[in-house]
């Protein structure tokens, strides 16, 4: 596909509505890309291959009713040869054999800005080999990718306060709100949220909600 398209239509296909609302959001920054189908599972998306409006495809691996792989046979069945975008928590070398025998799959990690960057210089730029990416994926187990993240950014574990920071920035909250939730000034938080921010390498608070997302912590029950 060539990266020159000024207008860029997607379709995703993800179960985790948090993590789906992140990616649509991290999409939508971009004023060319646009979502059209924005499915909860592989059944919903299929349903609507009559419509063949998409450059491409974002689909999560594993997902309830019908799963993503599940999806994918069927959509490369049908003749559609649409690019695709998998991904999963972790590697799995099973699930990455099969995609391999697929025509224009890109199988990556299940991060937003991983997606992004599969997105940018594999599907709409022919200028980077895929295939180094997924090796270099490939030899990583998830944990030891984990322990080599938390090694680069000198990993810190929040606070069950700080957790609780995260999650109500993610609920759309402002400083000063924050604050009279749990009854801080929000001078307090606006501190917090900028050490917080330091110590996990972030920049900003759209990148700390982000994190939230996806490590977990909005669902925690913290």
């Amino acid at each position: 596909m060539s990266h020159t398209l000024k207008n860029i239509k997607f379709s995703i296909a993800e179960s985790d509505y948090y993590f789906k609302e992140i990616m649509v959001k991290t999409l939508l920054k971009n004023p060319f890309y646009n979502i059209i189908k924005n499915c909860n599972n592989g059944q919903e998306l299929i349903s609507q291959l009559y419509l063949r409006q998409e450059n491409a495809f974002l689909i999560e691996l594993y997902m309830p009713i019908m799963s993503g792989f599940e999806a994918i046979k069927f959509i490369r069945q049908s003749g559609n040869k649409t690019p695709i975008i998998t991904y999963s928590a972790t590697f799995q070398e099973d699930m990455s054999s099969m995609l391999s025998t697929m025509e224009s799959v890109y199988y990556c990690e299940k991060k937003s800005v991983v997606i992004l960057d599969i997105l940018k210089n594999y599907v709409l730029s022919s200028s980077n080999d895929y295939a180094i990416y997924l090796e270099e994926w490939k030899k990583q187990s998830f944990s030891v990718n984990e322990y080599m993240e938390r090694q680069k950014k000198g990993w810190y574990e929040p606070s069950l306060v700080e957790i609780q920071i995260m999650k109500l920035c993610y609920e759309g909250l402002s400083n000063k709100e924050i604050g009279q939730y749990l009854n801080l000034s929000s001078r307090t938080i606006d501190n917090s949220i900028a050490k917080l921010t330091q110590k996990l390498g972030l920049r900003n608070k759209i990148d700390l909600i982000r994190f939230c997302v996806e490590q977990g912590y909005y669902n925690s029950s913290t």
